[in-house]
């Protein structure tokens, strides 16, 4: 891998407003060499070979499948591990169990991969099966910076493409019924994804209708939007583990709308679906030792909490010494953790470069990275395009 820095193009906030990529920053323009302060910053970028993206298409695909193992290992063979390991109530761990043993579709998630270029391996920190956004970053945004910026190469990514083609594949099942898209209204990021996949879901031909999660009503037999009209199927970007506190959350389990992401995927976003994975796989190429806890293990080692984000509560440790620690919401007595070997990252003039990568249906889909010069990446870590 290599990384670069250049102007950004002249009308770069104009140009990613067109896209729907609203929320591109705090205002200032982007300074090579400065952490933080942008999400999107088009100053830097890096460029892949093609023998890292094959690496990296060949991974997701892999993990994705082993993760859908996983599932099934838990559902089949270690039910009781839903509640004992991933501390689900009751209701969802039931409901979870009916949802994988019917079959209820997926569209999408994304990997978070670590790419140790020098090694040629590729390793998996976690899965953002639930609701994963970066999705118009990925595979908009950054597509049309390379038009623009380097027509002449390539890109790691169909996701528009095959984002289009899964709400084709789901038009059917929907038969003729609309499909709700519920997010925050006042969270521009979330809104913004809602309005691309209703986008992406009409051009395939389903019926959308837009919500604030807000409005979301319950008679008691069925949920219903502002106009009085049942939900057949809601697609929402609102956590499952969110879900599975709120008053509201055990009616979902009566089953009466469909819901994207299914309810299966509320243990694959759960970082204990690692120490799953390592317990099924040891020693696989794509995973790194994790276990459940916070524990010593032998190298480098990373303590996450099971339902954390962006980076918070995160402490990496080597040899019984702290290295770097994030706080947060996360880490109250009650948060489950798992310990993780720690990952080896691409660095390049001091920055260090995750890889978000795509999965739609059992395809890998492209990547997006983010890039910081912390050792932890938080949710101010800047996103940047890639060409190979």
């Amino acid at each position: 891998m290599e990384r670069f820095e250049t102007p950004p193009r002249p009308d770069w906030q104009a140009k990613l407003e067109e896209v729907g990529l609203t929320y591109h920053s705090n205002g200032a323009e982007p300074q090579s060499g400065m952490e933080g302060g942008l999400w999107w910053h088009e100053a830097s970028h890096w460029r892949l070979t093609s023998a890292e993206v094959d690496l990296l298409d060949d991974a997701t695909v892999e993990l994705h499948a082993r993760c859908l193992d996983a599932v099934d290992f838990l559902v089949n063979r270690e039910p009781a591990q839903l509640q004992e390991l991933f501390g689900l109530p009751e209701w969802m761990a039931h409901y979870l169990r009916r949802s994988w043993k019917r079959g209820d579709p997926t569209l999408m998630g994304r990997f978070d991969l670590a790419l140790d270029d020098r090694a040629g391996v590729v390793k998996m920190l976690e899965y953002n099966a639930d609701t994963p956004t970066l999705a118009i970053e990925t595979g908009v945004a950054q597509w049309f910076w390379l038009q623009d910026t380097h027509p002449g190469a390539d890109q790691f990514n169909s996701l528009h493409e095959k984002l289009l083609a899964a709400f084709g594949e789901l038009a059917p099942r929907v038969q003729g019924k609309p499909i709700h898209f519920a997010a925050f209204e006042d969270s521009a990021e979330e809104w913004a994804h809602a309005t691309y996949y209703r986008d992406l879901a009409e051009q395939a031909g389903i019926r959308t209708v837009p919500i604030d999660l807000h409005r979301i009503g319950w008679n008691g037999v069925q949920f219903m939007d502002e106009a009085n009209a049942r939900i057949h199927f809601l697609h929402k970007l609102y956590p499952w583990e969110w879900v599975e506190r709120d008053a509201f959350g055990p009616n979902l389990a009566a089953d009466s709308c469909g819901v994207l992401e299914p309810p299966w995927k509320a243990v694959l976003s759960d970082k204990m679906i690692m120490a799953v994975l390592w317990r099924l796989f040891p020693g696989h190429p794509n995973l790194l030792e994790t276990v459940p806890g916070r524990v010593a293990l032998e190298g480098p080692h990373v303590h996450k909490p099971c339902l954390g984000r962006e980076g918070a509560n995160i402490a990496m440790i080597q040899s019984g010494i702290t290295l770097a620690t994030t706080d947060g919401p996360y880490g109250g007595e009650a948060a489950r953790f798992v310990t993780q070997a720690m990952a080896t990252l691409p660095e390049r003039d001091g920055w260090k470069a995750l890889i978000g990568s795509w999965i739609v249906g059992a395809e890998a889909a492209g990547i997006i990275i983010r890039e910081s010069q912390q050792a932890i990446l938080r949710d101010n870590s800047r996103v940047v395009p890639h060409y190979f």
